[in-house]
């Protein structure tokens, strides 16, 4: 197996609204510090894999397939072969997205539809200047564990409603399962890391864009490790925030992602993915000596480089009636144009030109006989070596992240959501009940018609465990599927069947 990686800036011209707070008023006119790409190549005989890591929000599939064909494209790769995952940090653009959420203009501009017509060259030079920088590698993978620096953020309020706060009864997957990817004389080339959190340890007060925590992270992973590039992935962050998020400061996020990146390092320390063999040399004076000495053996034994994809139909729920959105559309521009008559600031009317967007969108789609009733999604798998690494399109729950892992049969595995292309929230069937934000309203700022069903839980969790146990099917040395403990939510909390479309071809 060969092994290369880098970093490219993307960083987008100043001032651009970021987008993440639908209250944040103010376009950014400097950086906490810059928004990175990092890419990790991987090539064994006919097939090469991409990995890459933005510092954005999210996309919509349609923009992340234009990004994956570029870096495709640039080092001979097929695009089904790439994975790009966003870290979702609230202090970055979203770039193709159909709804603006908050920020300095109600509608994008042409300096951020610029912008995004930058990037599919920006990933495409990141994929070639890793890709220039192949060199033999092994991989070996360990999860460690950041314990009290996130929460379960369905908090549940004394009058029975569901808002994002703490729960401390929820679930929450404080696993840092982390990949190290060496070359055959032990320097560093990449470390990948997973987390599922979401990075807003930044509040919308603080007017600077930035990747929030996970600049940090990959910083210390970097100097502990000595070197290499940290591409981090983010989880299954649906469901959890920092326990202190939304500071009207920098500098917590740093204490955060050093702490994060501390943890990611000292999992993979002793993972040395070379086979070793230990040496005996005599040596002596006054009496005689044996020392001994490790080194990698002559013949390190093949670790295979695999990816495979299905794409699966994830339904909706029933959408509302046109009638009730008229009502509602009606109510939310009065309401509108009484704020500003009282001239409060788009701190406060963003919020209400959030839905007024959607309720307009919804209704020319619904007048056009056009609302959908299901998505299409990707879940994308890959192995390398005994480590298997998930992509799932969504801001998924952390039960479903550790579901997938704790059953999977790879020794190491790393659970994505917001990758190849991002399409809304996915809750456990369980939340359902209790409303609130991810189940009941956030589709709207996906430009959905409804909120996906509680089935889609199961639907991703399954085809991610097929797809896994397609790729180490005969294995030897394989782990068979371990049930996980779940933090006491049964079954995992995600129940559903599978129903899967028929997928892309496995490179």
């Amino acid at each position: 197996m060969l092994a290369g990686a880098s970093r490219v800036d993307l960083s987008p011209p100043l001032p651009m609204d970021v987008v993440g707070y639908v209250r944040r008023a103010v376009a950014p006119r400097a950086f906490a510090e810059p928004l990175l790409a990092t890419c990790c190549v991987l090539r064994d005989g006919g097939t090469t894999v991409a990995i890459v890591g933005a510092d954005l929000v999210g996309m919509p599939p349609r923009f992340a397939d234009r990004l994956r064909r570029a870096v495709a494209d640039a080092i001979g790769a097929e695009m089904e072969a790439v994975l790009i995952n966003c870290s979702h940090s609230h202090a970055a653009p979203w770039p193709g997205a159909s709804i603006k959420l908050g920020g300095e203009s109600s509608a994008w501009t042409s300096g951020e539809r610029r912008y995004w017509e930058t990037l599919p060259d920006a990933f495409a030079s990141a994929a070639v200047q890793a890709a220039a920088g192949l060199r033999e590698a092994r991989v070996a993978g360990a999860v460690g564990r950041a314990s009290g620096i996130a929460v379960n953020r369905r908090e549940r309020t004394a009058d029975g409603r569901t808002i994002l706060g703490r729960n401390p009864d929820g679930f929450v997957d404080e696993d840092v399962p982390t990949v190290r990817i060496d070359a055959l004389d032990g320097s560093p080339i990449a470390t990948l890391v997973a987390f599922g959190c979401h990075p807003v340890v930044v509040g919308p007060e603080v007017p600077l864009a930035g990747p929030d925590f996970v600049g940090a992270m990959r910083r210390k992973v970097e100097k502990l490790r000595g070197g290499g590039v940290t591409v981090f992935l983010q989880g299954a962050a649906g469901n959890v925030l920092p326990l202190e998020a939304f500071q009207d400061h920098v500098g917590p996020e740093v204490a955060f992602g050093n702490r994060l990146g501390l943890e990611a390092a000292h999992a993979v320390v002793d993972a040395d993915p070379r086979a070793m063999v230990l040496d005996r040399l005599d040596y002596g004076s006054v009496t005689p000596i044996g020392l001994y000495r490790r080194r990698a053996a002559a013949n390190q034994p093949p670790q295979e480089l695999a990816t495979d994809r299905r794409l699966v139909s994830l339904p909706l729920l029933e959408p509302p009636a046109v009638e009730e959105l008229e009502g509602e559309l009606r109510d939310r521009r009065a309401d509108l144009e009484a704020r500003r008559a009282k001239g409060e600031s788009r701190a406060t009317t963003n919020p209400v030109e959030y839905h007024i967007a959607w309720l307009e969108q919804t209704l020319a789609e619904a007048r056009a006989g056009g609302r959908v009733r299901a998505l299409e999604g990707e879940v994308w798998a890959a192995r390398l070596g005994d480590v298997a690494i998930v992509g799932t399109p969504g801001e998924i729950f952390g039960e479903i992240g550790h579901a997938v892992r704790s059953r999977s049969p790879a020794a190491t595995t790393l659970f994505c959501g917001y990758s190849n292309g991002v399409l809304g929230y996915v809750a456990t069937p369980e939340e359902y009940s209790f409303g609130g934000y991810e189940p009941a309203v956030s589709h709207r700022g996906y430009g959905h018609p409804a909120p996906f069903a509680p089935e889609v839980a199961g639907i991703l969790r399954d085809t991610a465990l097929a797809l896994l146990e397609g790729l180490f099917a005969g294995a030897a040395g394989a782990a068979e599927a371990r049930p996980g403990t779940d933090g006491g939510t049964g079954a995992s909390g995600v129940a559903g069947t599978s129903a899967v479309a028929a997928g892309g071809p496995r490179t």
